[in-house]
């Protein structure tokens, strides 16, 4: 049975609403549109009154933003995919929370790759916590993160990740219980969106909690042993950054590499 997709786009700028309109029918297919909304009130009465099951969320609209209109539904049962113009902060928290979300102007590929990615998660319909995890982050409390893995999303806490190993597109990520997950994404995401925390790219193929080092053993890059018990490779070119960010996490008084 052909898959078909209930989907609303609340979008303020009406040639941005025909185009996406346009790029949906073209391209997917499976993605039926039974209405739209041009401003918040708008957009809880069309969401209230067809109960879809994918929408299309402008962030900035004319009497108030998508974040406001969520906050008026209360308990969503609905995914969401946002279009936005925010910024390199906004779009780190979506990566967080692994909501979907698209830039203007949409490319009609990313549009595509939005879409199949809904459908992947279609079934867990565990949009409220990842929107938790959103609302979080956008007020930088970064301390819970949505990890995508092939069955799905797995949210856990930050304080709980000791460090993330390489494993070509995937990476594998080391929890304080001793439990690990494979994550559909590279070592490079996660590098991206942790910086600023307390995690350091030691390897190629490490990215480590520096709240987790127990001991640093000095060598041409040196060995980082870590609370698990873990003993790690610093490669020569990453040294001086892991010494750093020791340094500013204040695990060290008066060390000298």
């Amino acid at each position: 049975m052909e898959t078909r997709i209930r989907t609303i786009i609340i979008e303020d700028e009406h040639k941005s609403l025909l185009t996406l309109q346009t790029l949906l029918e073209r391209y997917c297919p499976e993605v039926v549109v039974i209405g739209t909304g041009n401003c918040v009130e708008a957009g809880l009465r069309v969401i209230q009154e067809l109960a879809p099951e994918l929408v299309f969320l402008d962030i900035a609209m004319p009497d108030g933003d998508a974040f406001d209109l969520l906050n008026r539904i209360g308990k969503v049962n609905f995914e969401i995919i946002f279009i936005t113009a925010y910024n390199d902060f906004a779009l780190k928290a979506f990566e967080f929370s692994a909501l979907h979300y698209l830039l203007k102007p949409i490319n009609y590929r990313e549009l595509e790759d939005a879409v199949q990615r809904y459908l992947k998660i279609r079934p867990l319909n565990n949009v409220q916590p990842r929107l938790e995890i959103l609302n979080r982050t956008l007020k930088n409390h970064f301390d819970k993160i949505s990890l995508p893995s092939n069955d799905g999303l797995i949210i856990v806490e930050i304080q709980d990740i000791i460090r993330l190993e390489a494993a070509g597109n995937y990476s594998t990520v080391f929890l304080t219980s001793g439990e690990s997950i494979i994550v559909t994404k590279t070592l490079n995401h996660f590098e991206e969106i942790l910086s600023g925390l307390s995690f350091v790219r030691i390897h190629n193929t490490h990215l480590i909690n520096l709240k987790y080092v127990k001991k640093y053993q000095r060598g041409q890059g040196g060995t980082v042993t870590m609370y698990n018990g873990t003993s790690l490779a610093v490669s020569r070119t990453r040294k001086n950054e892991f010494i750093e960010g020791l340094r500013n996490l204040s695990l060290t008084i008066g060390y000298t590499s």
